[in-house]
């Protein structure tokens, strides 16, 4: 499933998962609280899976339209541990 497809679909369980290959974009939501529960390999790519929420449509959304923040040392922080994921993990 791609970011775009995923982005356009709403969570309709509490269970739901968003998928993104979007490495920035997947650091950004850790930063806001999204709880990663899965890195899954799709051929020489990864797929970053979070527990959905109902506002990630809107938090994508300010993301890509550079219409939100997050605090810079806790953003550099994440960038570090998750491509400790990609690397190690």
């Amino acid at each position: 499933m791609s970011t775009e497809q995923a982005i356009q679909e709403e969570p309709k369980r509490s269970d739901a998962a968003f998928e993104t290959r979007d490495f920035y974009l997947a650091c950004f939501l850790r930063c806001a609280g999204y709880e990663l529960v899965n890195l899954r390999d799709d051929g020489r790519r990864k797929v970053f899976v979070f527990r959905d929420r109902a506002t990630r449509r809107a938090d994508v959304m300010a993301f890509y339209g550079d219409a939100t923040s997050v605090r810079p040392l806790a953003f550099a922080a994440t960038i570090k541990d998750m491509k400790g994921l990609l690397h190690n993990g």
